[in-house]
């Protein structure tokens, strides 16, 4: 079967020494994006820069990787992201769960600022997406309605202020962004595999599945059901989903297709 991963923390949750035995383990059936998160790194811009180097250095014809920031907020200095070249990336956002000097996070009440308005016109210029995943409401829609390049890399469907409401959903569909559902316990409530395709069915039922995908938060999360903890549990997800009738082209879109042909039109 294949995945593609629109988020996973390795980069900066395993030492850069074992980054390329990590990533060996994979296959070529399973693409997964290396989320750079800089909300705690020190000298997050050079960490940025190597890790991005260390990444890129391991990829090799058996397997693709997709690169991402999580959290720019450490270009907002000098304004240093009128000049940082985000087209090597799939896909970053403005901020984390916290406030910055572009936009309010999760957790935390700030709106879209001016510089942030600043910087999605920066990363979209250079054709990378803007990531809602980790925006508070009145972030989101400053940004939604600012921005040419949308997706939501890793978000669940409940009340979780790291959720994303009904509305937001619709939005981000009409707009064929792709969403990516993450294995985040507290996001999802799924409890196991099975809990994990119920919120996959009613995602399916309400908005179709031509933008679902997968974002796994692999390596950002301890909170994650044991049986849906790697990509080869994911497997089981989509066994579910067989049984529950649906076909092999929508169980494809939605663990690898949508997310495939996203980085596709990026790129």
């Amino acid at each position: 079967m294949k995945i593609f991963d629109l988020h996973n923390d390795y980069p900066t949750s395993i030492c850069s020494s074992d980054i390329p035995g990590y990533l060996s383990g994979f296959g070529k059936n399973v693409t997964v994006t290396a989320a750079v998160w800089t909300s705690e790194l020190a000298n997050a811009y050079e960490s940025v820069c190597s890790l991005t180097k260390t990444v890129r250095n391991a990829a090799s014809d058996v397997y693709r990787i997709p690169l991402a920031i999580e959290d720019i907020g450490f270009l907002s200095e000098d304004e240093r992201y009128r000049d940082f070249d985000f087209s090597e990336y799939l896909y970053c956002s403005l901020t984390w769960n916290f406030d910055n000097a572009f936009a309010g996070g999760a957790l935390d009440g700030g709106r879209l600022t001016i510089a942030g308005t600043n910087a999605v016109k920066a990363v979209n210029a250079c054709g990378c997406a803007i990531d809602v995943a980790h925006l508070n409401v009145k972030s989101f829609y400053g940004v939604f309605d600012s921005a040419e390049r949308l997706v939501c890399s890793h978000t669940g469907f409940n009340d979780h202020p790291r959720s994303i409401s009904d509305d937001m959903i619709s939005r981000l569909v009409r707009r064929n962004a792709v969403i990516g559902l993450c294995t985040v316990r507290a996001f999802t409530n799924a409890e196991d595999a099975f809990g994990f395709a119920d919120v996959i069915d009613g995602f399916v039922q309400k908005y179709g599945a031509d933008c679902l995908a997968i974002g796994t938060d692999f390596n950002g999360s301890a909170d994650i059901p044991a049986d849906i903890s790697d990509y080869g549990c994911l497997e089981r997800v989509a066994d579910i989903l067989y049984r529950r009738g649906y076909d092999a082209v929508t169980v494809d879109k939605i663990f690898f297709g949508n997310a495939d042909a996203f980085y596709n039109k990026e790129r």
